[in-house]
């Protein structure tokens, strides 16, 4: 079945909306896990680390299950969302809620969450191959998933605030979960109507791989460097004379540059054309970087997440076209979750044991996350990156 017209538009609002739902779980586990545990419950934050860590691993692979799975079961898509985005939203307030019966209490937790959350993540990313299935239409998806994911950035740092201030957690974390079930459940009538499509057989026997090898390598260095970088900088030390505004306000400039994003006038013919931007974009954050290196001013930081947003926004809007059923969306996910661990890894690796960098430390790391970004441009050179 296909969309025309009014339909097609509706099925795009529903579609985005149900991302800002998922993406307000995502955005508060992101945000709010490590920092009640840590703060509020007084865990020790290499406990937490660890145990946020191993969820999202589990959460990664569990994508690259769901997605075979859906290949294999493609018209099972609503009933398994619509499972999944039960457990996930009831499950979420315990993996902080629980912290007072201990660590194992909330690692249970966070798996049953994780598992559960990439139950409905899978679909409902895989559904743009239906809903969008060439780049110019993706883009525009993209651009939606992109604004969805910055309002739920924005909800959860008012969330935040709020635990912060008045200390209340339980009733905000219940809160969230409910209306990310109630607007992510918008996604159930879409996957009923447009079941996911499995991969051709002519293109399951061809030998030819979900993703593109270079494609998949390059957006997983590129995740890595950006999300490592965004992370660092709130690691510079004010007194250092090089951090001129404090972390709230660069998280602003972050989330607001990933936002606007959205409005960058980019037109994807085909995969080749998007293959090329995605390039370039890389090219562009390395200069970027490079910027960050000199100077951590709010313009800077801005761009920064403008270009954290314009190569995201690229890749999934490639995603229609280069992923070769669920399995194709779900090993990009899991690429991408485990980059985000990666991430974490590298931002680590660089503070040593100190939790801020020595001065002149960071504009070192700065450029060797501008290298990485070059490195990611360099994959995507069309001669090494072949689509049909």
């Amino acid at each position: 079945m296909t969309l025309g017209g009014a339909s097609r538009r509706y099925a795009w609002v529903a579609y985005c909306a149900a991302h800002f739902g998922k993406s307000l779980l995502w955005a508060a586990s992101d945000l709010l896990t490590l920092y009640v545990l840590v703060t509020l419950y007084r865990i020790d934050p290499v406990v937490a680390g660890t145990l946020f860590l191993f969820a999202l691993g589990a959460n990664a692979v569990a994508d690259l299950g769901v997605g075979v799975w859906l290949d294999r079961h493609p018209r099972h898509g609503a009933m398994l969302a619509t499972a999944a985005l039960a457990v996930s939203a009831a499950s979420f307030p315990a993996t902080m809620l629980l912290a007072p019966h201990g660590g194992f209490a909330v690692l249970a937790a966070m798996l049953v969450f994780r598992i559960a959350y990439a139950g409905y993540d899978v679909p409902h990313n895989a559904l743009m191959a239906r809903l969008a299935p060439e780049p110019r239409q993706a883009t525009w998806l993209s651009r939606g998933r992109t604004i969805g994911t910055g309002l739920a950035g924005a909800v959860v740092a008012y969330c935040a605030h709020e635990i912060a201030t008045a200390r209340t957690i339980g009733p905000v974390l219940w809160t969230l979960s409910a209306t990310a079930f109630m607007i992510g459940m918008l996604l159930v009538p879409l996957l009923a109507r447009l079941p996911l499509i499995p991969p051709p057989p002519a293109q399951s026997g061809d030998g030819r791989l979900a993703l593109p090898w270079p494609f998949l390598i390059a957006s997983v260095t590129g995740i890595v460097a950006l999300g490592a970088l965004a992370k660092a900088v709130l690691h510079v030390p004010v007194f250092a004379g090089t951090a001129p505004i404090d972390a709230a306000t660069m998280l602003l400039m972050l989330t607001a540059g990933r936002t606007l994003s959205a409005l960058v006038p980019l037109r994807i013919a085909d995969a080749r054309m998007g293959l090329r931007l995605l390039g370039i974009a890389y090219l562009v954050a390395a200069l970027v970087a490079i910027a960050v290196a000199l100077s951590i001013a709010a313009p800077a930081l801005l761009t920064l997440g403008l270009a954290m947003g314009v190569t995201n926004l690229i890749g999934w809007a490639l995603l229609p076209a280069l992923a070769r059923g669920a399995k194709g969306y779900g090993i990009y996910t899991m690429a991408s979750k485990l980059a985000l661990g990666g991430a974490g890894l590298a931002l680590a690796t660089g503070l040593g044991r100190a939790p801020s960098f020595a001065p002149g430390l960071f504009a070192w790391f700065a450029m060797l996350v501008a290298l990485a970004c070059l490195a990611a441009a360099l994959m995507l050179w069309p001669r090494l990156t072949s689509v049909s």
